[in-house]
């Protein structure tokens, strides 16, 4: 996937869509790449979020007090979860193959983190 394509798919997540492209080049660095197969489990319900995922393709299935939904590109996992520095609030598999892209904890508060003054 190239700078354009990640890009793209930060900038179809609701939490970054206003933010200008600048700002989400400057996130690049800080995001990893993930391909996983069908079955993968993303998220325990109840279990600390150790990363915050966003779906760049594919098709992700959340099960919450017995309701499941489904999460495809441009959708997030963990984004409350690693602001909070909590638990899943919900238990996330692969439905499909899916490319993800992922910030890990300590990526995640670099991004938070405030600038230096000069």
């Amino acid at each position: 996937m190239g700078d354009r394509d990640r890009l793209d798919a930060l900038r179809a997540t609701k939490e970054l869509r206003g933010w200008s492209d600048a700002r989400l080049r400057r996130l690049l660095p800080f995001v990893d790449e993930v391909c996983v197969p069908t079955g993968t489990l993303i998220g325990e319900a109840g279990r600390l979020c150790h990363q915050l995922v966003i779906v760049a393709s594919g098709v992700l299935e959340t099960c919450r007090e017995g309701r499941s939904s489904r999460l495809g590109p441009g959708d997030t996992v963990g984004w409350k979860a690693m602001r909070d520095r909590g638990l899943h609030d919900a238990t996330v598999l692969s439905v499909s193959a899916a490319h993800l892209l992922v910030m890990s904890h300590d990526q995640f508060r670099a991004v938070e983190a405030p600038a230096p003054r000069r």
